[in-house]
Order: C-alpha cells, then structure tokens, then sequence
C-alpha cells in the first residue's frame, strides 16, 4: 500500500476492506452544500446527457470531466485532498486518474465488471488482469443520495472472466454477495475489477423518479506503475469514441 496510510486523513479499514473484499466506502466526503451544488449542476445540463436506457429518465455521460461547465464535478473528487489520499494509500503515490469518469442519472447496470468488454477487451493485452493487477486501479464514486442498490461480489476483483459478454459476470448461488448502503455525501472505492450491479431498471419506473433522481459522479485513479492504468487509458480513449459516435443522436434523459 502506499505511504499515507498512516495519516490521520487515511481510514486504514477503508484500504484493508478495498483490498480484501474489492469494494469499501469513505464517508461523509462531500458537504451539503457541494451536493446541492452538483445536482444543481447537473440537472442544469442535462442536455449533455444521453438517455441509453429504456426509462426516459435514464442519463449518462461518459468522460463528462471534458466539459468545462461540468468539471467542477470532477474536482469534488480529485480535488478533496480525503479522495486523493486513499488512492495514494489504495494505488501509490503518484495515483493518477485516466480519464474515464461517468455521470449517471437513474440508471443503472447488471451484473459487470468495470474493465474493457467486448471488442474493447483486446486493448487489455491480457486475458488474466484481475489475476495479474487487482488492486491497482480502482472507481471511485461520489453518490448524491441514499443509496442501497449496489452489490458487489467479494473478493471477486481477484477473479477473472471473459470479457465477452457481461451475462458471463452473474454470480452463481455460492458467491459471497454484499450490499453496500451509503449515504448522501459517501463515495464508494471500487476495484475496477470487481464484480458488481446497480439497481433493477424498474426501480427507475413511476413518476417520483422525476422529483427525486439518482445521481452518481466517478472517476477512476490507477497505479502509476500499473500496467493496467495504461491499458485502460488507451482502451477507454478508444471506446469513448465509439460512444460518443453511437449516442450522438439520442436524445437526453427527461426528468420533468
């Protein structure tokens, strides 16, 4: 681990729970005010969003650090210096991000891993990362309201599987699956090959969903050393392209 994990600004249960389970949570990183202020912001430009599920509510929108209106976001995180020292203490030192960050809005996934997939799994160079360099790179995410939708599958950032179809991430009746409750405010430190799913898309259905959305904002820190942060920097380059070509024309979500 790195060097602040000695540090009075380190939970070092945080970095024993990312390391040994795959997933933990930092609590209380953002204010009242900062998470007024980002739902603020982004209901304010939904229109970047793009609404890539059936809920017509449903947003994402990857790499939203590129947008300047938005990158106030981005430096809630990378800026808070509680942030910066558990990706030191998870990563190293020099832990930088590599510029895949996501903004959802009532929406979520099933059962994945956050690692290139499909015809982006060949920029891994590897069939075997999670084996070779778990614990290397890792989510982090900022939630802006209660949340007890994401479970994760322990340890299972230790295991790999092919990257060919997220159906081949379903857990089977012996894995250890946990929930993981949060609060407003508390980012989730995920390893980026760690096993996980959201929310049902049903739970997105009916109209109190338009008053009261569920926004998430990450980004992702990696090793300076790992050959897994450049990986996934090169591939996610190339995969942003290709989601921004396929979601140009789709319309933003509709929260009113």
């Amino acid at each position: 681990m790195g060097g602040c994990s000695g540090t009075a600004w380190v939970n070092t249960g945080v970095v024993e729970e990312a390391a040994e389970i795959g997933v933990a949570v930092i609590r209380g990183i953002l204010t009242s005010e900062e998470i007024a202020m980002a739902r603020r912001t982004v209901e304010a430009n939904l229109h970047l969003l793009r609404n890539t599920r059936p809920t017509v509510s449903a947003g994402h929108l990857a790499g939203f650090h590129r947008y300047p209106v938005l990158e106030p976001l981005h430096q809630l995180l990378t800026g808070n210096d509680r942030v910066r020292r558990h990706a030191a203490a998870l990563c190293d030192r020099d832990a930088r991000t590599i510029g895949l960050s996501d903004i959802t809005v009532n929406r979520s996934q099933p059962w994945h891993k956050d690692l290139l997939r499909g015809r982006f799994a060949v920029h891994l160079g590897v069939d075997d990362p999670c084996r070779r360099w778990h614990g290397t790179v890792y989510k982090f995410l900022a939630y802006l309201q209660p949340s007890v939708s994401l479970q994760v599958v322990a340890g299972s950032h230790r295991q790999d599987i092919p990257l060919t179809d997220d159906s081949e991430a379903f857990p089977d009746e012996a894995a250890d699956v946990r929930t993981i409750p949060v609060q407003a405010g508390d980012v989730v430190v995920l390893d980026i090959c760690a096993t996980h799913r959201g929310a049902d898309e049903s739970a997105y259905w009916g109209s109190d969903i338009f008053e009261d959305a569920k926004i998430l904002a990450s980004t992702v820190f990696g090793s300076a050393d790992s050959p897994l942060t450049d990986a996934l920097e090169t591939g996610n380059a190339i995969r942003q392209a290709a989601w921004m070509e396929r979601c140009r024309s789709l319309p933003p979500p509709m929260l009113r």
